[in-house]
């Protein structure tokens, strides 16, 4: 049975939203991810016990994700299965965005973006990436 996952289109981006008020990249993820059957850890860095703000999380946070993520690699092309997480970097070059694949075969993912609210976007517009993840139990 196909992922169902346009629902989730046009809800508005708000900062650990997980409902219809709305949701950003990592909770759209964490979504993808429970609707596949997985229980996910969190995929945010600022929802970790461990986060100290916006210098401090971010090489904690990436170990963090390897534990409960395989590392595929860090080319688009590693993103094969539904629910493989592609982490790109944003106009700082900051690891910062996430992207959720729910459609293999046509390249489609989802994030959710500040402006937009959750949107699908073809894999060719996803640029700088950072690193491929698979949740485990996954692989």
């Amino acid at each position: 049975m196909p992922l169902a996952w346009h629902d989730l289109l046009g809800r508005p981006w708000k900062l650990h939203g997980d409902d219809l008020a709305g949701m950003d990249c990592s909770t759209v993820a964490e979504e993808v991810l429970r609707r596949l059957g997985f229980s996910p850890p969190t995929s945010n860095p600022f929802r970790l016990p461990f986060s100290e703000g916006e210098e401090g999380e971010m090489g904690a946070y990436f170990g963090y994700l390897e534990e409960g993520y395989i590392r595929l690699g860090e080319s688009l092309s590693d993103a094969t299965e539904a629910g493989d997480l592609v982490l790109a970097r944003d106009e700082h070059g900051m690891a910062r965005r996430l992207y959720i694949l729910v459609e293999p075969s046509r390249g489609t993912f989802l994030t959710s973006a500040h402006n937009y609210g959750v949107v699908a976007v073809r894999r060719f517009v996803i640029k700088d990436v950072a690193g491929v993840y698979r949740i485990r139990g996954q692989e």
